[in-house]
């Protein structure tokens, strides 16, 4: 290398190669270039050394940054600086912190780096009260500050990122009114993390110049507040501008693309974007895109994806991700072999690790391996049971038919139960049938929610399964007086690259005359197969024929029959629905796909069901 040359190497020669290996992310040559400045003599050069700790603080390799700054003989305001900066960019503000008292210490006067650099280290923090400190320090200490526009950046972002936005806003307004872009993303990122899309929308359209940090801000709050259409919307814009997406954005347009089951687009992202080599070197695609898959009902891909990653760099997150994902579709037994793995391979499970196992082994009413897994969190691994874990073990008791012992666990809690353990509660009543517990457990959702329409028709669902009309009517009655509204049912299905949205009896589709006529062929398909409707939960005072024909119209129904009229002979046909599907669409889905010799997967807010050969994944297990 340098040594095959006449010349020899200076002080400066080494931090150019240094830095070259930095803007080229290439770790390897850079430990190289290392070894040779320890060769030559160069590793107690002050401008060498600074140049090493920077390269080493840009790949985050903060031990090694470490030992450069420790065996330096003189430290300048630069080591300082470039060290604190590294201890920023892997969120450790503690150290951080420590290293601007030592250099307090000193004698070392800081600068605006200095600060810049201690602001991004304590904006990881949810806690804001030391970068007051610090922004009250600077006023204090540096004259420059109203003209720093670098500063004051840091100084807004550090708020923005601590959900304090009406300082970040005061900042905000008193810069130039040539604000730089990193300025208004953090603006939008600010609102947008506090789930005000709005005011980011407002913010980003206000931008002249918008950089793709800006746009992936803007797309990453629309996902995160579960706005997944206008997400993909914006994606689609920054991409007809010919922008390229970066990881982060990958990250946030297929965590849109999970949410909305859009798995089309999912699948053109991945083969346009997204490299063999990189998706399984690169974590955080590899665990976006195994979200999105199982997602989107495609678990198989996601298992293939999963396998695909070397052991070596599998986390405790991708873990999580496959475990869940095998828990949504009831592959209960391989969700408990994927935990079994992350376990020999030394990586502790966390605590959603343990619910995700925990929802895998009560979608497959894996009770006793549940039980085991349960007590294992505190007397194993340390981790005292959240209410999300009590929740998953109420469900699987009660799906199980234990309900006497899910309600006795539910009034063993070291907490009050939340609606959705009482909601997991009164969903098992409904399936068994028990009337006295159910009643308990409705009591209970309603005080705590008393406007939420669901938990009533709930209860009256499960009175009405069980022939107690008079008193499913008062429910609904009660409904009716308090002017609660049943949540509106629901369901999507996506052909070729377009969401299509159905509501139940809705008739306003541009195919409707041919989704009504596919209607009525599988009415007919079904009657001939001697299926009788599910009209028990249809506590409307009409006659039976129109309560077969009420069921006729659910949301599901539709989509299924528009993705009949408009798929492949044997093509799978994917549906997702806001609500848990219904007992007759369940019922008659399984016939269905027997009929018409089609898979058809549904996503509800449950669970994912697989209808194939007139049965299902779930094994009426929902």
């Amino acid at each position: 290398m340098l040594h095959q040359v006449n010349q020899s190497p200076n002080n400066f020669t080494f931090p150019f190669l240094l830095n070259s290996c930095a803007r080229l992310s290439t770790l390897k040559p850079g430990i190289q270039v290392h070894s040779h400045i320890i060769k030559f003599g160069f590793d107690l050069d002050l401008y060498v050394g600074n140049a090493l700790m920077h390269f080493y603080s840009v790949f985050k390799y903060l031990n090694d940054a470490q030992i450069v700054f420790e065996g330096s003989l003189v430290r300048d305001l630069v080591s300082y600086n470039t060290m604190i900066n590294g201890y920023g960019l892997v969120g450790r503000p503690g150290p951080a912190l420590r290293l601007f008292r030592k250099m307090q210490e000193s004698g070392i006067v800081p600068d605006e780096f200095t600060f810049v650099a201690l602001l991004s280290a304590f904006s990881s923090l949810d806690d804001c009260r030391i970068g007051k400190q610090i922004h009250g320090f600077v006023y204090r200490n540096l004259s420059c500050v109203d003209s720093n526009g670098l500063l004051k950046t840091a100084i807004l972002d550090m708020y923005a990122k601590s959900g304090l936005m009406d300082l970040a806003e005061r900042v905000f307004s008193s810069m130039a009114s040539d604000k730089s872009t990193a300025a208004w993303s953090s603006m939008i990122s600010g609102y947008a993390r506090r789930g005000e899309t709005a005011a980011a929308r407002r913010m980003f359209d206000q931008m002249d110049r918008r950089d793709l940090i800006c746009w992936t801000a803007m797309i990453s709050g629309y996902s995160q507040s579960g706005q997944y259409s206008e997400a993909l919307e914006l994606f689609a814009q920054m991409e007809d501008l010919g922008i390229r997406p970066d990881e982060c954005t990958m990250a946030a347009v297929l965590s849109a693309c999970a949410g909305l089951g859009a798995l089309s687009l999912g699948e053109r992202l991945h083969s346009r974007y997204i490299g063999g080599e990189l998706c399984s070197q690169n974590i955080i695609l590899s665990t976006a895109l195994i979200d999105m898959y199982s997602k989107s009902g495609k678990i198989d891909s996601s298992l293939h994806m999963f396998h695909g990653i070397p052991k070596g760099l599998r986390t405790v997150s991708l873990f999580n991700s496959m475990i869940s994902g095998l828990a949504q579709h009831g592959l209960g037994e391989s969700a408990l072999a994927v935990f079994r793995e992350m376990e020999s391979l030394g990586l502790r499970p966390d605590s959603v690790s343990f619910v995700a196992v925990l929802s895998a082994c009560s979608h497959s009413g894996l009770i006793e391996e549940g039980k085991e897994l349960f007590r294992s969190m505190l007397d194993v691994y340390g981790i005292r049971p959240h209410k999300e874990h009590y929740g998953c073990m109420v469900d699987l008791l009660g799906r199980d038919g234990c309900l006497d012992e899910a309600y006795d666990l539910i009034r063993s809690m070291p907490f009050e139960a939340n609606s959705v353990i009482w909601r997991a509660l009164l969903g098992s009543c409904k399936l068994h049938g028990n009337v006295k517990i159910g009643e308990v457990a409705a009591q209970k959702l309603i005080e705590l929610e008393p406007d939420h329409g669901a938990h009533y028709i709930l209860l009256s669902n499960m009175l009405a399964n069980t022939n107690k009309w008079e008193q499913a009517v008062r429910v609904r009655k009660l409904m009716e007086d308090k002017g609660i509204q049943k949540p509106p049912g629901w369901s999507y299905t996506e052909f070729q690259g377009t969401i299509h949205w159905f509501l139940a009896s809705d008739k306003s589709h541009l195919q409707d005359k041919r989704i009504e006529s596919m209607l009525q062929d599988m009415a007919m398909q079904l009657k001939s197969a001697g299926y009788v409707p599910n009209t028990a939960q249809v506590v409307f005072d009409i006659d039976e024929e129109e309560k077969e024909t009420v069921v006729s119209y659910h949301s599901e129904k539709l989509a299924l029959a528009f993705g009949l009229v408009n798929s492949s002979t044997g093509e799978t046909i994917r549906i997702m629905k806001n609500l848990r599907v219904c007992g007759d669409c369940h019922s008659a889905f399984k016939l269905l796909s027997k009929i018409y010799c089609r898979e058809i997967i549904v996503r509800d807010a449950s669970r994912f069901h697989h209808f194939k050969n007139g049965c299902c994944s779930c094994k009426d297990f929902w």
